[in-house]
């Protein structure tokens, strides 16, 4: 008999591991498939499982909130795995399963989101084929009025995989009304996703209005980050999309009923995505090297960025840089 290590867990400065199983996630090598579908919460990856060819193979539920999955799905291998709701909780479960799972990664995020356009209606399914921004709330300001300080939103989108994320779109469009749009994540439920609460100084009543300025269809909580770190990681393709359960527009809100439909119908069109689609992933090509000239250059357009004023910058050159960065993808 093994016996279990007295230590909390082990390696404090790089993934923390309990007798082999990470410490969120809770998960082994040889446990989780290279094919993954994230949910966020237990019911969707219930309904999930009910697709598989059978009962799931393996199962886990660790001590800190996540479930994991492994079944097959039309004889491919594939793991659900819910992350529970936000960003920090989806860093644990990209970084985890990228340290037990060998080989290339293709995550699909299968979430629930805020529609903000008048398409993403109650009941579509929004594919994020643009990616995602993100919108945070700025600790460093003073919430005195409804500044645009008051919340921060991310200058560059993350962009998913393109082959991936056409698929999962196709995959959707035969069972779903699909709308297409870019995605904001916030960093809570609350005051980044302009709910107005009188209870709290939030200062947030314009935060959805400048979201529709940048051409957002749907608010949540998790997709930036998964798009983020696989664009920032080692061999992973990762695409998402989302059900829309209100319109913030129009205050219309989707029938449980409906709700639960569209979930057993989006869930099959992205579980055909992630069995389909081959797993290989090409490495990115090497950053080109900057020039002393390009380094000025970069220099001076971070400080109007930043809200910097060098020598001959106009109002006029903030508001292009901005719009210059929202179309320039992270990593993609």
């Amino acid at each position: 008999m093994q016996r279990r290590s007295s230590q909390y867990y082990h390696d404090t400065n790089g993934v923390p591991l309990e007798d082999g199983r990470t410490h969120h996630v809770g998960v082994a090598k040889g446990e989780v498939a290279n094919r993954i579908v994230l949910v966020g919460s237990s019911s969707r990856a219930v309904t999930l499982c009910s697709l598989l060819d059978g009962a799931p193979q393996f199962s886990i539920k660790s001590h800190r909130g996540f479930e994991t999955y492994t079944g097959t799905f039309q004889g491919t291998p594939v793991s659900i795995i819910t992350t529970g709701m936000g960003g920090p909780m989806m860093d644990f479960a990209v970084r985890e399963l990228r340290h037990v799972v060998d080989g290339d990664l293709v995550m699909v995020r299968l979430g629930s989101c805020g529609g903000l356009s008048p398409e993403a209606v109650p009941g579509a399914v929004v594919a994020n084929t643009p990616g995602s921004v993100r919108i945070a709330r700025n600790f460093d300001a003073t919430f005195e009025d409804e500044s645009d300080a008051n919340y921060v939103i991310s200058q560059r989108r993350a962009a998913p995989d393109v082959a991936l994320a056409q698929r999962l779109a196709a995959e959707l469009a035969r069972d779903c009304d699909v709308v297409y749009g870019l995605n904001a994540s916030a960093d809570s439920f609350y005051d980044a996703q302009g709910r107005v609460d009188a209870n709290f100084r939030d200062c947030n009543g314009n935060v959805l209005e400048r979201l529709r300025a940048r051409g957002v269809a749907s608010v949540e909580m998790e997709s930036f980050y998964l798009l983020h770190l696989a664009a920032h990681g080692t061999r992973i393709r990762a695409a998402t999309c989302a059900i829309v359960a209100a319109n913030r527009g129009t205050g219309a809100v989707v029938e449980k009923d409906a709700f639960e439909a569209v979930e057993a119908r989006a869930g099959r069109a992205v579980l055909r995505t992630v069995a389909a689609l081959p797993a290989d992933v090409p490495p990115p090509p090497p950053a080109p090297r900057e020039t002393g000239a390009e380094l000025g250059s970069a220099l001076r357009a971070m400080q109007i960025r930043l809200g910097m004023r060098p020598e001959g910058a106009t109002e006029a050159d903030r508001k292009r840089f901005e719009d210059e960065d929202l179309d320039r993808p992270y990593g993609r």
